[in-house]
């Protein structure tokens, strides 16, 4: 019965959880006071979530860690956010979030996965409260073994830096 409830639930997220990333307009809403720092080859950038959402809008459905319902998230790609600052040869990036919480992120994560620096949930401002206002998000199944989703470590909120790892 496990196994038989466990196929049905994987058939009724899997659209969910593995629809690619679709390009967006996004219409402006205030943000919640917000600004990721990227270190690029040629000094350090400062985005608001408006400027990171003019790099190039995207939207994926997922479902996360923390919630039980998929989610429509909105914002842009991390390699978008590295190209655009030099960083698209970095073979590993360090993200620090507003608490002082670092990781590191090797290339072959968002070279082989869509990882979204997400800005909006479910058309709202991100906030603070539900894991923003500047998320990573990556796409995850129902078997998170088969996802990037697996990688807990590389979901960072409250993003506020992002340099390259030397």
């Amino acid at each position: 019965m496990k196994a038989l409830i466990a196929a049905v639930l994987t058939v009724a997220i899997s659209p969910f959880a593995w629809a690619e990333t679709q390009p967006v307009t996004l219409d402006p809403i205030p943000h919640h006071r917000a600004f990721l720092t990227v270190v690029g080859v040629d000094g350090a950038h400062i985005y608001d979530p408006a400027s990171l959402e003019k790099i190039g809008a995207r939207r994926m459905t997922t479902i996360t860690p923390w919630r039980e319902t998929p989610a429509v998230f909105e914002g842009v790609l991390l390699r978008d956010v590295l190209s655009q600052n030099g960083l698209e040869d970095a073979q590993q990036i360090r993200v620090i979030a507003e608490n002082g919480y670092a990781v590191e992120i090797n290339r072959d994560i968002w070279m082989n996965w869509e990882v979204l620096v997400a800005t909006r949930v479910n058309g709202a401002p991100h906030s603070r409260r539900n894991r923003g206002p500047i998320q990573f998000v990556l796409p995850m199944s129902a078997d998170a073994e088969a996802g990037a989703g697996h990688m807990a470590s590389n979901w960072v909120w409250m993003a506020e830096r992002i340099e390259a790892v030397n």
